[in-house]
């Protein structure tokens, strides 16, 4: 239903732990496979009772329990908001087996902004920069809804941002999806060795133990944005490096300047702005970034509108 118009009919699909041949996940009907990740596989399901296709994500079979507790997280965690930017999700069980956990949320037809970058890479483009303006607006608030819920997403990357179609409106939008391993700030204390993806990790979420709050997703965000709007990772050079490597970069290293890898052309205003929001998002030092999703969002916004 990529194009919003046709729904494929049902068909049995194997689903490792549902059994062999599945046609019904509860009152689910499946489609088709979409996709996988580390822990889980995606299908397109449609919920004959609502009369809307969703997307139900089933946990893969032998994942060890670390990895089950972070996908009822995604689960849990994700069911609490209520955010036109941030990923529905509607339902949690567990199959007949009770190994085979699965959730269902809100089907979004489009692809994730690591998707685009490689697209526009392959042409040796560079993504227009009211398209990143509206995509960052965007994922900005969602972070600044989640920070005042008080909760640390902790794994904020380009991955993670999924461009759709307002099925009802027909309007682009961005979503932040996976909170897989996100931080309640009101919750237990939970001891983790690292949470999110090294490439855009803060630099305090590289050190065991560390306090982290939601200034972690600033630094990320920055990162992203970043990789956005030039196309390569902050820390490219060190992407096959020991992981030690990596993380000590986000402490002690800075990225190439961004000036140096926009596209020519660019106004210089753009240049210097995007350069000066970089700084702040990204600095070593919580206390220098940006304080808020919402002001970093105002100052880009600012930014990106001499484009």
């Amino acid at each position: 239903m990529l194009d919003g118009q046709t729904r494929p009919q049902a068909s049995r699909i194997e689903i490792p732990g549902l059994g062999s041949e599945v046609h019904h996940v509860k009152r689910y009907e499946v489609r088709r496979f979409l996709g996988e990740g580390g822990m889980g596989r995606v299908y397109q399901a449609y919920d004959p009772v609502l009369l809307r296709d969703v997307a139900l994500k089933v946990v893969k079979p032998g994942i060890p329990e670390t990895e089950r507790r972070r996908f009822r997280r995604e689960a849990i965690v994700g069911a609490r908001f209520c955010y036109p930017s941030i990923a529905r999700i509607f339902d949690l069980g567990v199959g007949q087996d009770s190994e085979a956990e699965w959730f269902t949320m809100e089907y979004l037809p489009g692809t994730d902004m690591a998707a685009v970058i490689d697209r526009a890479d392959a042409r040796g483009a560079h993504l227009p920069l009211t398209a990143v303006a509206d995509v960052f607006r965007q994922v900005l608030a969602a972070l600044q809804y989640c920070h005042d819920c008080r909760i640390v997403h902790r794994d904020v990357k380009p991955a993670n941002m999924f461009v759709t179609r307002d099925p009802n409106t027909r309007f682009m939008t961005t979503k932040l999806l996976d909170f897989g391993v996100a931080l309640d700030l009101d919750g237990p204390t939970m001891t983790e060795v690292l949470c999110g993806d090294p490439n855009y990790m803060a630099p305090e979420q590289t050190r065991f133990g560390a306090d982290v709050d939601h200034r972690a997703d600033i630094y990320a965000a920055g990162m992203s944005l970043y990789e956005v709007v030039t196309g390569r990772l902050p820390f490219e050079e060190l992407v096959d490096a020991p992981l030690a490597e990596l993380l000590r970069a986000h402490r002690e290293s800075e990225p190439l300047p961004v000036n140096l890898l926009l596209p020519p052309g660019t106004p210089a205003p753009v240049v210097h702005g995007l350069g000066r929001v970089l700084a702040r998002a990204c600095a070593k030092d919580p206390g220098d970034r940006f304080q808020s999703a919402l002001e970093m969002q105002e100052v880009l916004l600012s930014v990106l509108s001499l484009a």
